[in-house]
């Protein structure tokens, strides 16, 4: 296989965005770090776009519709159709990379979008990472049976599932507690502590139909659980999902699920959800699969 690198104005690759998530997170994200794994590629990455079987389309999308005010009444779009639209050779033979809720959010025609948070767009599903946390120094002794930290407000899911387990003394569902790892851990109010105090880390999604929690979990070594009414692991065809992570499509399935939850099976499933985030799924090591999916397409024309 053989990949074209679109010639893409710096104005559509701005250098930071305004606004960081999650809170601990550096500015740098998986579309920057698929460009950076790419031009390191010299036996894939070809000169030629006519000997290319695919082009690729580095936009920084997610910096741009950010810094756009996220894209809210349009800004920014204009620009960067525009802009697109003057860099792409053959659509049928473009792909890009996108975080952002709703992808690339202009008229890519027959693009093939890889996102890592798509809402009611389509997309082949990649992950959606950001930099790793802090661990303690000695292991975390399992005190719950699952835990989720953050907001209930962003999808229906949440709200069901803060409702149905917030009484419940097994399962720890809190909002609004920090994401950052404190010298004072030991007050077991972190995001960090929580989530590998857990036999299962809950991670629903919200706005996306992914989580950034999903991989934090993997990050942490707790066997990560994704509820939603879509199923976005990325890379099904070639990671074993089932061995490393549950998940669930109702509150009543993740119900059931805790209900008979195999603890042993769980730790089994964090351990291997670990070794996969660090060998398979993290900066650098994803974007592999990326080549995989595209071997297996055919581009359409």
């Amino acid at each position: 296989m053989k990949i074209y690198i679109l010639d893409t104005p710096s104005i559509f690759q701005p250098e930071k965005q305004s606004f960081q998530y999650p809170s601990h997170n550096k500015d740098y994200g998986i579309e920057q770090d698929f460009y950076i794994w790419l031009k390191k590629q010299k036996n894939i990455v070809t000169k030629d776009p006519l000997a290319a079987d695919w082009h690729y389309l580095p936009v920084y999308w997610t910096r741009w519709h950010i810094n756009h005010n996220f894209a809210d009444q349009g800004e920014g779009l204009a620009e960067l159709q525009g802009g697109v639209d003057k860099v792409l050779i053959d659509h049928a033979k473009t792909f890009t990379i996108t975080q952002f809720d709703g992808g690339i959010l202009i008229n890519g025609g027959a693009i093939k979008v890889f996102t890592a948070a798509r809402t009611v767009n389509e997309g082949i599903d990649i992950p959606i990472l950001c930099s790793p946390h802090r661990k303690p120094p000695l292991p975390v002794k399992k005190k719950y049976l699952a835990s989720f930290n953050g907001s209930f407000i962003t999808h229906p899911i949440r709200v069901e599932m803060e409702r149905r387990f917030k009484e419940n003394p097994e399962i720890l569902i809190q909002g609004g507690l920090p994401t950052r790892f404190y010298k004072r851990w030991f007050w077991a109010k972190s995001f960090n502590v929580n989530t590998m105090a857990s036999y299962v880390a809950l991670s629903p999604r919200g706005t996306s139909c992914s989580s950034f929690r999903f991989f934090e979990a993997m990050q942490l070594g707790t066997a990560p659980c994704l509820i939603g009414d879509v199923d976005v692991r990325p890379f099904k065809k070639f990671i074993p999902w089932d061995e490393i992570s549950y998940f669930a499509a109702t509150v009543d399935e993740l119900e059931d699920l805790l209900k008979n939850l195999d603890k042993k099976e769980a730790i089994e499933k964090g351990k291997k959800a670990y070794q996969y985030w660090k060998n398979e799924l993290y900066y650098q090591k994803w974007c592999k699969y990326v080549i995989k999916e595209l071997e297996s397409i055919e581009p359409v024309g």
